[in-house]
């Protein structure tokens, strides 16, 4: 197996463990089995041909060129990647991926609903590459592996957030220079 094949098969694993989207689903959406799927991505000797790896990139939100694999940026409005962000081994899962994927992240908008943040996160581009769900710590452990630096106004905010009303959504920011 090659490094390129290496790299793919490392990229499809950290995207179905970051999106907790099932085999089953995967298997619905691409109509590759299963089986073949867990296979591939394991280094374990299957028939996924090339049309097969595009065809599961796709259902991931990623593409590939053929030796690179990309997020896939999405539009306003559009559906999302969402990973779910709840540790510092998912925080280090996601900056693999970014790392993997070429992917420069510099900022993220953030929204608090309860205790569970969701954050919205842009690439060097400026195009919206994923929604990250998580707990305030684990995404400031994310944060911090991929460089981006959290503004004062957003620790502001964040203290203030205790005397907003539950209902509230508290928009909260984080950036870092557009082009370091």
């Amino acid at each position: 197996m090659d490094d390129i094949e290496q790299r793919h098969r490392t990229v499809a694993r950290l995207l179905i463990k970051l999106s907790g989207v099932t085999l089953a689903r995967l298997a619905y959406a691409t109509g590759i089995t299963g089986n073949t799927i867990s296979r591939w991505v394991h280094g374990d000797h299957c028939a996924l041909g090339p049309q097969g790896r595009e065809k599961l990139f796709a259902a991931l939100g990623a593409y590939s060129d053929g030796t690179h694999v990309r997020l896939a940026p999405r539009a306003t409005g559009a559906a999302q990647p969402v990973f779910q962000i709840n540790g510092l081994v998912q925080a280090e899962r996601f900056a693999t991926l970014a790392a993997l994927t070429s992917t420069q992240f510099v900022a993220a908008r953030e929204t608090c609903q309860g205790k569970t943040l969701v954050s919205v996160v842009t690439d060097i581009s400026g195009q919206t590459t994923a929604l990250l769900v998580g707990t305030r710590e684990a995404l400031d452990e994310l944060y911090a592996e991929l460089g981006i630096a959290v503004s004062p106004k957003r620790r502001l905010e964040a203290g203030l957030r205790t005397y907003a009303s539950s209902e509230e959504a508290v928009r909260l920011h984080s950036n870092r220079s557009q082009f370091t």
